[in-house]
């Protein structure tokens, strides 16, 4: 392999002189005799940039990604200096690299700007090979590498992972000051001005009257904490009128804003968002700068993310003290009730969305009980003509088949929720497309009584997917000349392949007729029309074509076109026109530049292949047996599957039958490569087939670029928006525990406060009249449910520290038969349990834990088994196991999964037994508190058996 190189080498020198001397023709090919197709075809196939430049640093070759790169012809770069197309801050850049070079004759690598003919600069990266000339003078390749999208694409990811998790930070901030309305506010306002570099200052303003007050503030506007501004005639009133973020470039300019007040506080630029309570907005979240223009289209999407962090927050905090009142007056609860109620119909008929309720009683099925004003925008419906009509009025005909039937098993009982999306007709006549979320609301039988379902409009979302398909189909297509084109001709949009083809500009050429603007003629006969008619026939046309191209010259193209046909019936045609006049002269050109292009090949940056059509590695450059890790010789005249990923591997068989179809000149797409150490090495690859002069398939050619660290900044862009998510479900879980609670206390309480109420009542009327025994009962019930109600409320307070995550214990050495006595002289009723506990037994447990754990157990027997008959103590090894038995009926074995949930309690026992459901969970949550648990198990006869097990003393 070395000596056929060397030769390689040395025939490459005369061919270069030749080529030198020779008349340059495209983009600086030359006829010639033979030569390495391979490399050839990488060199044109190739996406990545390349020139050739003399010992005068004059450009004397470039390939048609340099061209593009630059936005220039071939005749406006060949013989020019390079030193014209580089940026002039850049100038000393490529010396610098060279001072730099370990060796002045290896290849060196940097990065400069390049000028476009407009004077705009690229950033690229540079790698030039040193080559060997005619008459032993010096040339140069070039690689020139677009850094534009990457710069892009790396600012892009940083800047939206910078949003989550100044997001993710503002809400630990807030839940942390959860119960606090005051501190929300000052943890918001102080997180603003951290979450955004630009600001100098944040401000929280809220409602008063007809004014906003400064109620919170950081940095800047600290100072002004306290300022009261009128409404009108501000920012801030313009965004809670909009009910929108709006962005404050300059204030000096800007009409909507209080000039005067701004000058007084200071700030030259600003982005306001409104903060709601339910639908009302009650305020704003300001950041302020003094500095012109300092926020941009980003900076308002984190601050609509943050104040709905501190809506919610304060809509939290109110809630939070709303309901501390519940727990101490009835009345205050059924207030809060009604406006809970009242903020669901603001919420229903306030909602962004389209909702409705929907019958599922046999006689009215699928009849609209109500529907809210976001639903008549959607259907053009009035609201009160929505109300009476049926499902199958609104929805498509050809829909009704599916949704009629999930709505059968939604009436049925057999699912709970529903998804779906569905074609409604809208009162215009036209149809929309919609998603359906639907789930089923119980009456207090749990039967299926109607359904409360969410309606989306999604048709511009539809369509919009389309229009990306079809553009992802026409991008994967950019190498070649591309048109999207009517039926009738008429162009919508071509690419830069076409622009480099005809010298037109897509602007110039969008909405002008292709046969008529590139004066179309059929070199193997036929007709414009007559090409129209097959292609309504067939939706294909592969053929020849002649075009006239911007500076008069005649070419010819291979043409491919294929009509598409769009979701709103619109029909595209996509046109892939390839030059073959070019291509020919470079299959004669391509004789003279095989040594060039091994050095091409060789010293490339970008990773490269040549595969034969059965798999096998036929040549590799450094840069890709680098890229794995490998050498060269290791790799050459493997099986290409084999380096793949499977999925890779299935991926690009698939493609390359399009290639051999004709139906791409070459793709790209994303996948994995095995390196030497076993691990995957995510690679953009780019596959093109080379054809012998018959046309028919020669090898593939694949050019590798290692995108490793992009998709590391995704999977960091995905784990801050799941970490988000997490912090959102914690938030959900606490709400649902605070609803659980009011509707248990607003049920147990009711009962020991009237009767309380009642005995007082009793008592003020005349207790002085009233006999010894009866005051001896009003004494006792008002006792009896005093201690209910003490109950419930050490019930609850444990329950709170149990899920809040403060419950912990101290372990001491504590002797159980003493605690065991201590606790049935509480036991009510005549005859205590029999105590079977040995002299001397300890546990380490917390004293006041141990009690409560027994106190709890006494009572759940008392309330369910008739009272405990018996409690047995022993040592299990390195465990005390207590049993706590009764005689009652036990617990019903499909209770027993739910027996040590919280306000779990059994159907049987619910109505006739008083109780909050909290005992066992609270026992249980005590004893794994002090490294014990507790399970159950039914008598031997009947009754139950709840055995609590707790670390033995030693």
């Amino acid at each position: 392999m070395a000596v056929v190189r060397q030769q390689a080498q040395a025939g490459a020198v005369g061919d270069h002189a030749r080529r030198t001397s020779a008349p340059s023709d495209g983009a600086g090919e030359t006829p010639a005799g033979g030569g390495y197709d391979a490399e050839r075809a990488a060199f044109r196939a190739s996406p990545v940039a390349m020139a050739i430049l003399d010992e005068d640093d004059r450009l004397t070759e470039v390939n048609p990604a340099f061209c593009r790169l630059l936005g220039r012809d071939p005749a406006d770069l060949l013989g020019h200096g390079c030193w014209t197309l580089t940026h002039p801050d850049d100038l000393g850049v490529r010396e610098d690299a060279h001072a730099t070079a370990d060796d002045p004759a290896a290849a060196v690598c940097y990065e400069q700007r390049l000028l476009r003919p407009d004077g705009a600069g690229v950033a690229c990266k540079v790698t030039l090979v040193p080559l060997e000339g005619p008459q032993g003078r010096r040339h140069q390749l070039a690689q020139v590498e677009d850094l534009t999208g990457r710069h892009q694409d790396a600012a892009r990811a940083t800047r939206h992972t910078e949003i989550l998790l100044a997001t993710i930070n503002v809400q630990r901030a807030v839940t942390a000051a959860a119960h606090d309305r005051a501190e929300v506010l000052e943890v918001v306002a102080a997180q603003a001005v951290q979450a955004f570099p630009v600001a100098d200052g944040a401000v929280v303003e809220l409602v008063h009257g007809d004014s906003l007050d400064y109620v919170a503030a950081a940095g800047t506007l600290v100072v002004h904490l306290g300022l009261r501004l009128p409404i009108e005639g501000s920012l801030s009133g313009v965004a809670m009128s909009q009910r929108s973020t709006v962005l404050c470039r300059d204030s000096e300019t800007d009409p909507r804003v209080n000039r005067e007040a701004c000058r007084a506080v200071g700030l030259r630029s600003m982005c306001v968002a409104p903060l709601f309570s339910g639908d009302r907005p009650i305020g704003v979240l300001k950041i302020s700068s003094a500095e012109v223009d300092a926020f941009d289209d980003g900076d308002v999407y984190q601050l609509e993310l943050l104040a709905g962090s501190l809506s919610a927050a304060l809509r939290h905090a109110d809630d939070y003290a709303r309901n501390a009142t519940l727990l101490s007056e009835r009345t205050v609860a059924l207030s809060a009730l009604e406006a809970s109620e009242r903020r669901f119909r603001v919420a229903f008929d306030n909602s962004p969305l389209g909702m409705v309720l929907t019958s599922l009683q046999p006689d009215t099925m699928g009849t609209f009980l109500q529907a809210n004003p976001a639903m008549a925008a959607i259907t053009g419906y009035p609201v009160e003509q929505l109300a009476g009509m049926r499902v199958s009025d609104l929805q498509h005909p050809d829909d009704l088949e599916v949704s009629l039937p999930v709505l059968a098993r939604l009436a049925a009982g057999e699912i709970e929720t529903a998804n779906l999306e569905a074609r409604y007709r809208h009162a215009d006549g036209h149809d929309l497309w919609v998603r359906i979320r639907t789930a089923v609301a119980h009456d207090e039988r749990i039967r299926p009584r109607y359904l409360v379902s969410q309606i989306e409009d999604i048709t511009a979302a539809r369509a919009a997917q389309a229009q990306l398909r079809r553009q992802a189909r026409l991008l994967e297509l950019i190498p070649a000349a591309v048109i999207a084109r009517d039926l009738d001709g008429t162009i919508r949009w071509w690419n830069a392949g076409a622009e480099a083809t005809y010298g037109w500009p897509a602007s110039a050429a969008t909405g002008k007729l292709t046969h008529r603007l590139l004066a179309t003629a059929f070199p193997d006969g036929g007709a414009v029309a007559e090409q129209a008619d097959i292609l309504r026939r067939d939706r294909m046309w592969d053929g020849e074509l002649e075009h006239l191209t911007a500076d008069g010259r005649t070419i010819t193209v291979l043409s491919r076109q294929v009509v598409q046909d769009a979701v709103d019936g619109a029909s595209t045609v996509l046109e892939i026109n390839t030059d073959i006049t070019a291509a020919r002269a470079a299959q004669r050109a391509m004789h003279q530049s095989e040594q060039r292009f091994r050095a091409q090949f060789t010293h490339s940056a970008v990773g490269q292949i040549v595969r034969a059509l059965d798999g096998t590695l036929l040549d590799v450059n450094p840069a890709f047996a680098a890229m794995l890790g490998r050498t060269a010789d290791e790799l050459i005249g493997s099986p290409t599957d084999l380096l793949l990923h499977p999925d890779t591997a299935a991926d690009m068989r698939h493609k390359i039958a399009d290639l051999f179809g004709g139906d791409h000149d070459a793709y790209s797409h994303e996948g994995q490569v095995r390196h030497a150490d076993g691990g995957w090495v995510d690679v953009e690859a780019t596959v093109s087939l080379v054809r012998d002069t018959d046309g028919r398939p020669l090898h593939l050619i694949g050019v590798f670029v290692d995108i490793s660290a992009r998709k590391a900044a995704e999977h960091a862009r995905d784990a801050a928006a799941a970490e988000l998510a997490c912090r959102n479900t914690e938030l959900e879980a606490a709400n649902r525990l605070k609803l659980d609670l009011i509707g248990m206390l607003g049920h147990e309480i009711g009962t020991p406060l009237t009767s309380i109420l009642g005995c007082a009542e009793v008592a003020a009327d005349g207790w002085s009249d009233l006999p010894d025994e009866h005051k001896h009962r009003l004494v006792e019930s008002v006792h009896r449910n005093a201690r209910r109600l003490d109950t419930i409320v050490r019930e609850v307070l444990a329950l709170v520290t149990v899920e809040a995550g403060r419950l912990t214990a101290h372990p001491q050495r504590v002797d159980v038969r003493e605690h065991l006595r201590a606790a049935i002289l509480h036991v009510p009723g005549a005859q205590p349990p029999d105590i079977d506990c040995p002299d001397g037994l300890r546990a380490t447990v917390q004293p006041g834990h141990l009690d409560q754990i027994l106190a709890n157990l006494l009572s759940n027997a008392d309330k369910y088994g008739g009272g405990a008959t018996r409690i047995t103590a022993r040592r299990l090894g390195g465990q005390v196991e207590i049993r706590v038995e009764d005689r009652g009926p036990g617990v019903p074995e499909r209770f027993r999964p739910h027996l040590f949930d919280r306000f779990s309690r059994a159907d049987s026992t619910a109505g006739s037994v008083k109780g909050t459901g909290l005992g066992l969970y609270i026992v249980r949550e005590l004893a794994r508190a002090n490294r014990g648990d507790i399970e159950y198990a039914p008598g031997d006869d009947t009754g139950s058996v709840f055995l609590v097990r707790l670390p033995a003393d030693g």
